[in-house]
């Protein structure tokens, strides 16, 4: 499983901070210009679309294997692209080949490790008590792909019943695991011999970071909270079902899942990953193959807690990559729903363009929020830090995020710093 010599070694930390220091930290790949890397993207798109229309892709993959590597890092798509090459689904380059193989070496080493993780977690919350519901990739890798090493996962998130955090908590740390800093409604713990940053920045690392992300409620803010997407209500009284890997878990039922898929992915451009566009229409496809999608249950579990408003970009962008899978009432129902800076905004793009990992515009960042006070409150929401934190944190991480603010709005209005990046290209190779 060596790594291929076409491939550059990283230093990775080097790397964060290099980018940071040219006002690009969110670009970290000076080996490749964006350009390329959206060329790379769009091919794999191609592929996609073909194989979701027809079980096999005659499209050809980009006939560069960095910037094909690097875009389906940030995509998610290597190691489900690698397994249809074992499948004999795909058809590319040798390079092209080597590498994809790579990528699929490695998850298949960690989404093994992860399912343990996540089965041994499982077991030992449900003999406390808890019965945990097994969210996002660790569900679906086992019931929706081919096999789970297709599909990438970062963590294991787990829903946790209402007065049952408490408990969870104590289980996981009798495990080994220690609490870590989480976002909204949510409580992130690693165990402490796990890499605090990924191993390369070409491929998802078989030691590469993974935590368990426990959560207490399956609402999901936009907006900085000006808008919330209220899942708790459909979890409290939908019937769920067993977690393919343990009985001492569960998961939510087709309708459900649909909807959290599209209300996750839709939150910014940043999370509409051609990985989660193709796991949407998975779950569609993968259902009517027992019998046609429940799209009156679906239908219903959005009126009920007015989830249409959250829907449209997600669902746009699996509609371009399966045309047809989307009921054209359902997806004009959350067209007309969708806030209309959301809508001009997503309507331009392709599945592949519709994933930002680089630039990105205010309108984007503040799509959800529809007027002054919804952007104020996001402006102030995302100032904001947990409350365990200590303020010696607060303070050194309220400076960072300031001048990383800084570095973005002044890379916004200055030509790029051609010179620099060259320079750190140059040391990249040495």
């Amino acid at each position: 499983m060596s790594t291929p010599s076409l491939l550059p070694i990283l230093d990775v930390e080097r790397r964060f901070r290099d980018a940071e220091r040219v006002g690009r930290p969110e670009w970290l790949w000076f080996e490749v210009p964006e350009q390329r890397w959206a060329e790379a993207a769009a091919s794999i798109e191609g592929v996609l679309r073909e194989v979701l229309a027809g079980g096999r892709s005659e499209c050809r993959l980009i006939d560069d294997p960095v910037a094909l590597s690097i875009a389906c890092y940030t995509s998610g798509t290597g190691p489900l692209l690698g397994s249809w090459i074992e499948q004999g689904k795909l058809v590319t380059t040798p390079s092209n080949e080597e590498v994809l193989r790579i990528h699929l070496a490695h998850n298949r080493v960690r989404m093994a490790r992860l399912t343990e993780r996540a089965r041994e977690a499982a077991e030992m919350l449900s003999r406390g008590g808890v019965t945990p519901i097994v969210m996002k990739g660790m569900c679906t890798a086992h019931t929706y792909f081919d096999e789970p090493g297709q599909r990438i996962s970062a963590d294991i998130d787990l829903l946790i019943p209402p007065g049952k955090l408490a408990d969870a908590q104590a289980i996981l740390a009798d495990l080994g695991y220690e609490p870590q800093l989480g976002g909204f409604g949510q409580r992130t713990w690693k165990m402490p011999d796990v890499a605090a940053i990924p191993v390369t920045l070409t491929y998802v690392h078989r030691d590469d970071p993974w935590s368990i992300d426990l959560h207490d409620r399956a609402k999901r803010k936009f907006a900085g909270g000006a808008l919330m997407a209220d899942l708790d209500l459909l979890v409290a009284t939908t019937s769920l079902e067993p977690w393919k890997v343990s009985a001492t878990a569960v998961v939510f039922s087709p309708p459900l899942l649909l909807a959290h898929l599209l209300v996750h992915a839709s939150s910014y451009f940043d999370s509409l990953t051609l990985q989660r566009q193709y796991e949407i229409c998975l779950v569609i496809k993968r259902d009517e193959d027992v019998a046609e999608f429940n799209w009156p249950a679906f239908t219903a579990l959005c009126d009920r807690t007015r989830l249409w408003t959250f829907m449209y970009p997600a669902m746009l962008c699996a509609q371009r990559l399966s045309p047809g899978i989307i009921p054209e009432p359902i997806l004009q129902r959350a067209r007309n729903a969708a806030p209309p800076g959301v809508r001009n905004l997503i309507d331009v793009h392709s599945a592949a363009s519709a994933h930002r990992v680089g630039r990105w515009s205010w309108a984007e960042k503040f799509m959800w929020a529809d007027g002054i006070f919804p952007r104020a409150r996001q402006f102030f929401d995302d100032l904001r830090f947990q409350d365990h934190m200590s303020l010696a944190e607060i303070s050194r991480r309220a400076l960072l995020r300031i001048n990383r603010q800084i570095a973005l709005l002044q890379s916004k209005f200055r030509a790029p710093q051609e010179a620099s990046v060259e320079t750190l290209r140059d040391d990249a190779g040495s």
